[in-house]
């Protein structure tokens, strides 16, 4: 009887040591895979830097997302053109050792479902902005009027650091059209976003000035 007991006692404990591997294992499933027509702003950990990762989203969670610090294989032959959404096959992985600072989920590209020109007309919004009094190191990435002729060491800019007022996002701007900033000042203006369709681009045109205080 007491044989009995062990020989179960073992088969239970091997069988719950072979759930836990398999709990262990990375697990998977199909997603659908959006990268958006713009791209957003954004640096990874403890970077001083702005850059401006792309935009997306996922079927298992329509947020759309800045695509920084999260593992996307399939993205090395990728030309993104902003303007453009891309809807794609993916597998969507939960790793069970994931990398230091990075997502416990990684994606991978397996077919290029759509690409759809969803920027087709120019468009002009007014918008309020508050301009920080102090600028900010900026990397471009998908802008062909920032493109750097050596890849290896990309464009570094000294940009506005602004923000939508009521928004809690920050932005990188490295000119607003007809705007003279001084350092050391925060301002509230008013600006106007031109948004051209083809080939796509993004301007800031100052309209007024709301405010402007000295930070001390």
């Amino acid at each position: 009887m007491k044989k009995l007991n062990l020989l179960l006692g073992f088969i239970i404990s091997i069988t719950l040591i072979n759930c836990s591997t398999k709990e262990e294992q990375d697990r998977e499933k199909e997603v659908v895979f959006t990268i958006y027509e713009e791209t957003g702003f954004g640096g990874a950990i403890l970077s001083t830097y702005l850059t401006e990762p792309l935009l997306f989203s996922e079927s298992d969670n329509e947020k759309i997302r800045n695509l920084t610090n999260i593992l996307v294989e399939g993205l090395v032959d990728f030309n993104y053109e902003r303007g453009y959404r891309y809807t794609f096959k993916a597998k969507k992985i939960w790793m069970s050792e994931p990398p230091q600072d990075a997502s416990d989920i990684k994606y991978i590209l397996s077919e290029l479902l759509l690409k759809e020109k969803v920027i087709t007309e120019d468009k002009e919004e007014e918008m309020t902005l508050f301009v920080a009094s102090e600028t900010i190191k900026f990397v471009p990435r998908y802008r062909k009027e920032y493109e750097a002729e050596d890849e290896s060491a990309p464009n570094i800019y000294d940009a506005l650091r602004v923000k939508e007022v009521g928004k809690d996002s920050w932005m990188a701007l490295v000119d607003i059209e007809d705007f003279n900033y001084e350092s050391g000042w925060e301002y509230e203006i008013r600006v106007k976003k031109v948004t051209q369709a083809e080939p796509y681009s993004v301007k800031y045109v100052l309209l007024d000035i709301v405010s402007k205080k000295e930070k001390i």
